[in-house]
Formats: C-alpha cells, sequence, structure tokens
C-alpha cells in the first residue's frame, strides 16, 4: 500500500520548516534555547491537536508531595483541572492531570543524561486516575513521556539501542529525532516525515485513552 502523497508531502513540509527555524537560532545564547521548545509547542503540536486540548509547561506534583521539577511541555487530558501562576505560563499540574510529558532537547544524543533526570523525576510520581470511561487498556500508572530532539541520532537502530541501554526509571517511552524523523517507541518506528505522523499517533493514542477520570483530588490536602 502507498502512502498519502498529501499527507507526507505536507509533513515534510513540517519538517523542514521546524528546522529552519531551529537552525535560525544555532549558536544564540541559552536565554533563547527556550526557543526551541517555543517553536515546536507553537508550530506544530497546538496547531495539530483540537483547541480544547491544553499544553502547558511547569512542574507536576503527586498527592505524597513529589515534584517532578520543570518540565518542558505536559499535555492534559482536559478533566482535571491544574494551577496556573498569575501573570505568566508556568503552571502546577497534579499528577493525574498529565497525559504526557515531552522533553525537547537541540541535540538528543549530546543532551540524553539531561532527558533521564528529567524522565527520572517524572515517572517517580505516583497517580490514581481511577478512570470511569476508558478505551483499550486504559491509561498507564506513570505518566508516559516522550523525548523530541531536532537533532541526533541518524538510524531507526541507533535510537532503539539508546532507549534500549537506558536504565527503566530514566527511559521515556518514546523518542523522536525531527532532522532525521527516526521515531521509535509505543509499538512503532519510523522515519523521515513519517517520524512526526508517529509522534502524533502517539499522542492521539494516549490523550484517547480515557474519557473520564474521577481521581480522589482531596488526597492532595488531607490531614496527616
Amino acid at each position: 500500500m502507498s502512502h498519502n502523497a498529501h499527507l507526507i508531502r505536507r509533513l515534510t513540509g513540517i519538517q523542514q520548516a521546524l528546522m529552519a527555524q531551529q537552525l535560525a537560532g544555532r549558536g544564540m545564547p541559552n536565554a533563547t534555547a527556550g526557543g526551541e521548545r517555543e517553536t515546536f509547542l507553537r508550530e506544530f503540536l497546538q496547531k495539530l491537536f483540537p483547541a480544547h486540548r491544553r499544553f502547558a509547561t511547569g512542574a507536576i506534583t503527586d498527592s505524597e508531595g513529589r515534584l517532578s521539577g520543570q518540565v518542558d511541555i505536559a499535555i492534559e487530558y482536559g478533566v482535571i483541572p491544574s494551577f496556573p501562576m498569575p501573570a505568566t505560563e508556568e503552571r502546577l499540574l497534579l499528577a493525574e492531570s498529565v497525559a504526557l510529558v515531552i522533553e525537547i532537547k537541540s541535540d538528543l544524543s549530546a543532551q540524553w543524561a539531561q532527558v533521564c533526570d528529567t524522565i527520572q523525576r517524572v515517572k517517580a510520581l505516583q497517580r490514581n486516575l481511577n478512570p470511569i470511561m476508558t478505551l483499550g487498556e486504559g491509561p498507564p500508572a506513570k505518566i508516559p513521556c516522550i523525548a523530541v530532539g531536532y537533532t541526533g541520532h541518524t538510524t531507526i537502530e541507533g535510537l532503539q539501542q539508546r532507549l534500549d541501554t537506558t536504565a527503566e526509571a530514566q527511559r521515556p517511552d518514546g523518542a523522536l529525532v525531527i532532522q532525521s524523523g527516526c521515531f521509535c517507541g509505543f509499538g512503532m518506528t519510523a522515519s523521515g516525515p513519517l517520524g512526526l505522523y508517529a509522534l502524533c499517533l502517539a499522542i492521539n493514542h494516549l490523550l484517547t485513552q480515557i474519557g473520564f477520570a474521577a481521581p480522589n483530588l482531596a488526597s492532595y490536602v488531607r490531614n496527616n
């Protein structure tokens, strides 16, 4: 079966546009590093999914008081509240509110240790969604994480090996390199423009695993 040429052409254009914007900012001071995250969020994710999906940045906490530290992008289920910091984009997210965390890096290979550090803190969080309406196997107990790099591994085999040789507690559930399009995770592999499509499928799958949930949010303020 051949691929849809219109979709491939569009994905190729998005892939090239993302890399062009990253190239334009390369070599700038560290203060502009957040621009890569903003580009991926503003020019891709927010335009890709329906408006009711919220893409947040900030920190995630659980009912035991653990804190993830700063995460680049947290995609919310949209059925549970999160708490904004007035006059900023930062949010404090409850672990039950987060469908997925995405970490964005300039060079995924060179910055893998930073990815692992963030993933370990996110995976340490505990949550109990108490899902009422689910599709398929339902949401995982731990918050899923995907690592995205503008550059990095150039082959699926190399990216898969990096995942396989990373300790489970620090391992993202999936990874994408935008330049090569290599994607591994969630039972899928892809390269070229189809890497972006595989990422879309993974995100959509995670967002649609749950229709409604009723977690015990009172557990965050219970008396000890």
